[in-house]
């Protein structure tokens, strides 16, 4: 690997560790001042959500990534049906559930996990990794740091092994369309919101997917991101 390629993967691995460092250390600094239980989540989004407004500041990045309502050309609308969809399967039959500590707070923690971990991933990583990869390579690899932030689970949470590699590989395929439609786009503001529901839905929904259905959502997404990506105008 030459020097502009290997010194741009080095640079998303550390956005991508920082990251994670910002996360634990709030995790473990939380409860030394008063933050506890469900609350200690919301902090550690806070903090991270900073990291991440900084960094696209520090890199005048705002512009790039399309941080603006107005749609990015007429395709850019019909390619966020997929993530629509998958958002409202989560919420049928019965629709969602008011888990403590209630919609309020599970809605503004899930906000600020869209808006960091889009602003660091599709913002940050991959505006870094496109300057040295194609469009494809870098959304890939893109991808593949996305699903391995999800490791920090193991330090986080008590949630089992599998599980959390699972979320992984989910992780992952998601963010295959995430990053495709932002390297075609440029507009990151819905998948900020797309992002947000993404994981509101499936953590109040009344119901779960199978691990089969999950499977069956993570290869759709792959092939959502590669339709995208060979939709991207030559650069």
């Amino acid at each position: 690997m030459d020097s502009p390629r290997r010194r741009a993967l080095g640079a998303a691995v550390t956005v991508q560790v920082s990251r994670f460092l910002v996360l634990y250390a709030t995790v473990l600094l939380a409860p030394l001042v008063g933050i506890s239980g469900w609350f200690v989540g919301l902090a550690a989004n806070v903090t991270c959500t900073v990291f991440a407004v900084v960094l696209v500041t520090r890199y005048r990045l705002w512009h790039r990534i399309g941080w603006s309502w107005r749609p990015r050309g007429r395709r850019s609308l019909p390619w966020l049906a997929p993530f629509l969809v998958e958002a409202l399967l989560w919420t049928l039959p019965a629709g969602l559930v008011d888990r403590p500590p209630g919609y309020g707070w599970w809605s503004l923690s899930l906000l600020l996990v869209g808006v960091n971990e889009e602003l660091t991933s599709r913002g940050v990583v991959l505006s870094r990794l496109e300057r040295a990869f194609p469009p494809g390579v870098a959304v890939a690899v893109t991808a593949a740091l996305f699903g391995l932030q999800h490791l920090s689970a193991f330090a986080t949470t008590s949630r089992g092994g599998v599980d959390i590699l699972g979320n992984v590989l989910a992780s992952a395929c998601f963010g295959v369309a995430l990053g495709a439609y932002q390297s075609r786009f440029r507009w990151i503001v819905p998948l900020i919101a797309a992002h947000a529901v993404l994981d509101l839905t499936p953590t109040l929904g009344a119901w779960s997917f199978g691990d089969l259905a999950v499977a069956a959502i993570s290869v759709a997404y792959l092939a959502v991101g590669v339709a995208i990506l060979r939709g991207r105008a030559p650069s």
